[in-house]
């Protein structure tokens, strides 16, 4: 409540109920006077957002990658007395103050570099010089990528030098989703930011040790993260030195000779340090220790052991690899077999040792030699074969775990392979491959020979496993939280119940099932058991894997595991589609839910399982757990719609772009700059830049590495997608804002285009300025040739004009439009140029003679703004305000039209009535024609908007509030109707490539991401969904509902309803007129409502019974019916209209009882109590009548704003009301004297609605803006004035120690104030609230969420009473919702 407020003092109490997540920052926080402050917020209360911010930070760090961690342990490292001289010059680089800040240490497999980053990192730490570290391994998924790498460092740097901590938490406190944004953001925010803010001075160079760059599994970015390194070195204030080491590969050697990374790198290869005796000093130290351990079975032989001329030959074969020296020492050193006899196996000949002519020749054979020890190939094969192929190393117990039921006892088989595994004591330790050349020789069939494991054979057992596993011993409330409400956060112990109840291989399976299909190939004859097992589990444990992700803290990957598993199936030859349709329910449902299920695990059978479609498969199969939980009883979908994922962005969307391969896309807005999204999950990649206003539209390079933005400023930028990192930030090149960019094919050139008549070419990866083109005008377009030779520009000056690209010469210039150039188009051959014009026309040009071939006039009303070649040629689509056009470019013939605006209203209002209302309120009563011949930017001003895929056909457009997506050049108008249509305006498209998905933006910042199935619905199948009830009472205008809650009356633009407390129907009532132009009033005691309609001219006011919707009575001939009112007893009702009047009936008979003339010109609000009738007017007047006589009892005339809220204490002494201004008043006429509550200023947002609570001692307020305020009623009115005199009420006190100037409270008795966004009953009887962030509360207990298009559309949108929520949506549905059982079942 008192977020960034200063010098306020609270004297007395002050109270917190904190029901929601809040993020304080409190300053000397002070609120004076005798009064209590309850701030009541709904949710978790989080100081800093420090717990969210750290817990992302973990969840995106790989733990196990830093130097001693346990997962590492015993971790490699170098012999004692071993690589001194190597050693030594790393130490003098690290401590050499003008050394290159970058040491790669490179070298074969075996030959020691992870033992040598070991080392050093030990030796760092010991010395508290090493900032972080991280170790790459293919053997671990989360450390064989490049993903993880900066939240990590992060991570370890607020151990290594507390100093940072609060630079990083402030990062993530600003924004937690930091880490996962992409690397160039997350070491600018986690490492440069906070790096650069530690005042203290550092003397010497901090070490960051990076250890296998080669074990990343994607080469680029490992080639980006040594670019990113580079640019923290090179903006690091502090001296840092970064050690790396790595194979020889050739996209590492290639990146550290770059020109920038070259001066900055300081080498060593590891094999110009001769290492014969390092190796023979290990050998020796090693072979005494195995003689000196086994001493009692050894008793005869002599010294030394082995002979000079055995470690000789041990040498030989080692050919330099330490790695080889290691397993001769761990094989010859088992304890559980003969040393002598295992010495002599290495230096025999073997029949099948050296015939090898490779480097690595005699440590194949060592380890043939150390896997033949158990006498079951079969068996070593399959242990071996699942330990190489798991994704996270298992431990002994896991790995049994896994295999149990095969037959296999894994404990025998590991005990043996100890030379080649690492088996730790601990059963609950993991067992990792010893080293990486082991796992390159079980790839390699020639090498591992017969112990040769296939990837293809054991990921297809070890998915097999992982659904066994999970449909075992996954199920409803897996580790027993008991309360469903209850977030993840907020179980103190879910680590140790995550242990204790989901075993170790359980959530190995969990987290790696997809991962395994994924690389299983199909083959129909292996494929049953994969099947089987994938429908077993969508059937009986889909739901609660999804349960077990979110208790992980792997919700991220939840939708991309789904979509792994839906296209596995969609590669098979005939694809099972009953599990199709489940695991494509499954990612739909986790989508829509992913908030509360992140957040609270249960909440995938409370909240999101009753809220899936009725015709799910999904719903079908799990409807045993949905009978717990609430229903909806009105307002369910029948089936998903083709919105996938709503991202609200609150801010103005001025593009949107996919990248080529459809991964992600790009926004530009106004508050948040450019942003790029994953476009299956909907999750925010990188922000780019948030400064600048963009003024263009933003774009992809074709290979999808680049995207670039233009500004109104006139700059020009480019981020790499991969890392985020700027590429291009180009001030200069332009000094106007930026109408077009457009990259050419090739990707390496960029063209950017200006208000200031020019055209400037940019190299795209250096951002050198090429070629300037200058203009005579605004260049609105620009294209490429497919051959990148030429572009052609369109301009204001009415000119197409064809430049050469390689030396910016004008070739020729294109005449004939008599007005500006809006769009150009190559043809896929470059041999044509297609232009569109303000002239209304488009012209087709030859691209080598410039001779204008074609010129189509006909058909559009409106400039042409975008054109587009098909992909045969043989067609052009032509695009104006209001219609789309086809020509066929052989012929002179006229055009195909393929939409208009014209057409698809006509059609919606033949199809179904409700269209033609909709299309009435559009063009607010204007003739059609008229308006679309009579304004520049089509209906109303709303613009045709197109986005063509990469085959033109299929393509996308919006018009105004309405999306469409077109598969042919048919007349789509007449076959389909628009797939989305909302009371907002849309404001941006993007069509991905494959033309599955649009993305659309609307007024109000919200982005939505549609799929789409390969049929589009048609007209009838549209109609048919309408027509239903619930149909029916889509589109609601305002609804109404009784006080005790069992009755709603709903009004549609079609019709006026009762519907009771499930949304049935009672009655569709007749009203007499347009029934979204009405308004209600109920009685007190529910058995009737008052309907009247809204608008100017002579009305009538209708009476209902509302048990069965009987119409009651009917008065007629009232002229601008302002306000109605029953009284408290049912006995008469009054009615306020035209100039001041009010008319009071009497409704047993029926008969007009009174009129009363108030001497005012309009009556605001009506209130009643007893036999007094309490009126507010347009001028701010209050005034208390007598019904029975009509005589004025009591005024206050002083108010000069608007009343808009009144309402009667009980007892009828006290009356509070509430003003246009913000400000409320109680006014105790009895006595003649008032008291304000609050006083208003220039930002008060009008009252809306006033109750007097809690025995008359307390009353509730709402805004318009939905905030909801608890005010004390004043225990005596002795500081207000009389008779209506009216002056502030401020209560006055000193400064805490009592010196100074006064300080005034300007709201001494407000008790409490609720957080904006949040909605309550709409009559104040209950205490259910609908937080702005879609958690249903009722009180403290959090019951369920609501998907964003399903949340109140504003303050007055909800009616919550004894369990039951009616819900007018921000999209404009009516939603019943029965909350009894969970209420029950709690």
């Amino acid at each position: 409540m008192f977020n960034n407020a200063t010098n306020v003092d609270a004297s007395h109490s002050t109270f917190s109920e904190v029901h929601r997540d809040q993020y304080n920052t409190v300053k000397t926080v002070t609120v004076q006077g005798n009064q209590s402050v309850h701030t009541i917020v709904h949710g978790n209360q989080i100081f800093n957002g420090q717990n969210t911010g750290l817990e992302a930070l973990q969840r995106a760090s790989a733990m196990s990658a830093a130097f001693d961690s346990e997962a590492r342990y015993p971790a490699p490292t170098c012999f004692p007395g071993t690589r001194v001289q190597l050693l030594n010059q790393i130490y003098e680089w690290a401590d050499r103050e003008d050394a290159q800040p970058i040491c790669w240490l490179n070298g074969l497999a075996g030959t020691g570099k992870s033992a040598i980053a070991q080392y050093v990192a030990e030796r760092f730490a010991e010395q508290r010089r090493l900032a972080a570290s991280f170790f790459f391994s293919r053997r671990q998924l989360e450390r064989s990528t490049t993903r993880r790498f900066f939240p990590t460092i992060a991570s370890q740097l607020m151990i290594s030098n507390p100093s940072l901590k609060p630079a990083i938490l402030k990062v993530l406190e600003d924004d937690f989703t930091t880490p996962t944004k992409v690397m160039r953001e997350q070491m600018q925010k986690l490492l440069l930011i906070p790096l650069n803010s530690i005042k203290e001075l550092v003397c010497s160079p901090i070490i960051i040790v990076i250890d296998s760059l080669d074990e990343c599994d994607n080469d680029q970015l490992v080639a980006d993260l040594i670019s990113l390194l580079v640019l923290l070195l090179r903006n690091c204030l502090l001296p840092l030195r970064i050690l790396c080491t790595s194979r020889v590969e050739p996209h590492i050697r290639a990146k550290f000779r770059e020109v920038d990374v070259l001066p900055m790198t300081y080498t060593l290869e590891i094999g110009a340090f001769d290492a014969e005796e390092d190796i023979t000093s290990y050998l020796k130290l090693s072979f005494d220790g195995i003689l000196e351990q086994r001493r009692p079975s050894m008793v005869g032989i002599a010294r030394p052991w082995p002979t000079e001329n055995e470690l000789g030959r041990i040498l030989k074969k080692a050919s330099g690899l330490f790695i080889f020296a290691s397993t001769v020492t761990k094989f010859v050193g088992d304890k559980h077999y003969d040393p002598c006899a295992r010495l002599q196996a290495i230096l025999g000949d073997d029949a099948d040792v050296n015939k090898d002519s490779t480097a690595y020749a005699d440590l194949d054979s060592l380890y043939r030699d150390a896997l033949r020890i158990f006498p079951d190939a079969d068996a070593v094969r399959l242990v071996i074969g699942v330990i190489r192929h798991i994704s996270d190393p298992l431990s002994t117990q896991g790995l049994n775990q896994l295999l149990s039921g095969l037959q296999v006892n894994a404990d025998g088989v590991i005990s043996t392979l100890s030379s080649v595994l690492l088996v730790p004591e601990d059963t609950k330790q993991p067992v990792r491959i010893y080293h990486t050349s082991f796992r390159d020789f079980l790839a390699n069939p020639q090498r591992s020979r017969n112990y040769f494991v296939d990837p293809s054979v054991y990921h297809r057992l070890l998915v097999q496993r992982c659904f066994r596993l999970m449909v075992q011993h996954l199920h409803y409330d897996v580790c027993r939280i008991g309360d469903s409400s209850k977030l993840n956060s907020d179980v103190k112990d879910l680590a140790e119940r995550r242990e204790r109840y989901i075993d170790e291989a359980v959530r190995y399976a969990c987290r790696y099932w997809s991962y395994h299909l994924s690389c299983v190939p199909v083959n129909e004859g292996l494929d049953d058991g994969v099947i089987d097992g994938l429908k077993t589990f969508s059937q009986k444990a889909m739901l609660h894997w999804v349960e077990a992700h979110s208790l992980l803290g792997a919700c991220d990957s939840t939708v991309l595991m789904l979509r792994d598993g839906i296209s596995w199936l969609k590669r098979l030859f005939s694809p099972p589609m009953e599990i199709m349709k489940l695991l494509n329910d499954a990612e739909r449902l986790v989508l829509m839910f992913f908030e509360p299920i992140s957040q609270s695990a249960l909440q995938v059978y409370q909240t999101a399982l009753p809220f899936a479609p009725s015709s799910t498969l999904l719903r079908k199969t799990y409807m045993n757990y949905i009978g717990k939980t609430f229903s909806v009883k009105i307002g369910l979908l029948d089936e998903w719609d083709a919105c996938r994922r709503a991202i609200p962005l609150k801010a103005q969307v001025h593009s949107l772009a996919f990248s080529p391969d459809g991964s992600m896309f790009a926004s530009a807005s106004d508050t948040h700059g450019i942003q790029l999204w994953n476009s299956i999950t909907g999750i925010n990649i990188a922000n780019l830049m948030v400064d600048r206003k963009p003024s263009c539209a933003v774009c992809f390079c074709p290979s999808g590495t680049y995207v670039a933005a233009g500004f109104e400023c006139g700059l020009v930028a480019v981020w790499d997608t991969l890392t985020g990192q700027s590429l291009i930030s180009d001030e200069g090149c332009h000094d106007k804002p930026i109408t077009f960019l457009c990259f050419s094919p090739t990707n390496h050139i960029l063209a950017s285009a200006s208000r200031d008549a020019s055209v400037q070419l940019l190299d795209a990866t250096t951002g050198n300025r090429l070629q300037r083109l200058d203009h005579k005008g605004t260049v609105q377009s620009l294209v490429f040739s497919s051959d990148n030779r030429i572009i052609v520009s369109g301009c204001d000056a009415n000119q197409v004009t064809v430049w050469e690209v390689a030396s910016g010469l004008m070739l020729r210039q294109l005449k004939g439009h008599t007005g500006m150039i809006h769009c150009v188009a190559f043809s896929v051959d470059n041999a044509l140029i297609a232009s569109g014009s303000a002239d209304m026309t488009v012209r087709v040009w030859d691209t080598r003679t410039g001779v204008c071939l074609r010129t189509y006039s006909k058909g559009h009303r409106k400039a042409v703004v975008s054109v587009r070649f098909t992909t045969d040629s043989k067609y052009i689509i032509s695009v104006c305000a209001r219609s789309i056009l086809s020509w066929e470019v052989s012929s002179r013939s006229s055009f195909e039209l393929v939409w208009s605006v014209e057409v698809f209203f006509r059609k919606a209002m033949s199809h179904f009535p409700r269209w033609y209302f909709k299309a009435f309120r559009l063009i607010h009563s204007r003739l059609l024609e008229y308006l679309f011949d009579h304004t520049e930017d089509g209906l109303n001003g709303r613009k045709l908007l197109i986005a063509f895929s990469p085959g033109s056909i299929p393509f996308a457009f919006l018009y105004g509030e309405f999306a469409f997506r077109a598969t042919s050049l048919d007349c789509i108008a007449e076959k389909t109707p628009a797939f989305y249509g909302t009371s907002e305006q849309l404001t941006a498209l993007a069509i991905s490539p494959d033309a599955s998905r649009v993305a659309t933006a609307n007024a109000q910042g919200t982005i939505e991401v549609w799929e789409f199935p390969q049929l589009s619905r048609s007209w009838s199948q549209t109609t048919a969904d309408l027509t239903s009830h619930n149909g029916a009472m889509g589109d609601v205008d305002g609804f109404d509902p009784s006080y005790d809650g069992k009755r709603h009356y709903v009004k549609s633009a079609l019709s006026s309803l009762l519907v009771d407390e499930n949304g049935a129907l009672i009655k569709q009532l007749d009203v007499g007129h347009i029934a979204s132009d009405t308004s209600s009033t109920w009685s007190s005691d529910s058995t009737m409502f008052a309907v009247w309609a809204s608008s100017s001219g002579h009305q009538k006011l209708q009476v209902f019974n509302s048990s069965d919707g009987r119409q009651l009575h009917k008065f007629g001939d009232l002229e601008r019916i302002s306000y109605v009112a029953f009284s408290p007893s049912c006995a008469w009702i009054a009615c306020a209209h035209g100039e001041g009047v009010i008319q009071l009936w009497d409704l047993p008979s029926g008969r007009r009882a009174l009129t009363i003339k108030t001497q005012c010109s309009l009556i605001t609000k009506i209130r009643c109590s007893r036999n007094v009738i309490l009126c507010g007017t347009q001028e701010g007047r209050v005034q208390l009548w007598d019904a029975s006589t009509g005589q004025l009892q009591a005024a206050l005339n002083d108010y000069t704003s608007r009343i808009t809220a009144a309402a009667f204490s009980s007892g009828g002494s006290h009356i509070v009301f509430g003003c246009e201004d913000g400000s409320i008043r109680v006014w105790l006429p009895s006595q003649g004297t008032s008291h304000l509550l609050t006083t208003p200023d220039a930002h008060s947002p009008t009252i809306f609605t006033l109750a007097f609570t809690g025995s008359d001692a307390t009353i509730r307020c709402m805004n318009i803006n939905g905030i909801t305020t608890i005010w004390r009623v004043p225990a005596s009115l002795d500081c207000a004035t009389k008779d209506g005199a009216a002056t502030e009420s401020c209560e006055m006190c000193c400064n805490p120690d009592g010196s100074g100037t006064p300080l005034a409270n300007p709201n001494p008795h407000l008790m409490s104030q609720m957080e904006r966004g949040n909605v309550y009953d709409r009559h104040f009887r209950s205490d259910y609230v609908i937080r702005e962030d879609g958690w249903i509360y009722n009180g403290e207990k959090r019951l369920a969420w609501l998907p964003a298009a399903d949340r109140p559309g504003g303050a007055r949108s909800l009616a919550a009473y004894n369990g039951k929520l009616a819900i007018r949506s921000t999209a404009e549905k009516l939603m019943f919702i029965d909350l009894t059982p969970l209420e029950e079942n709690r």
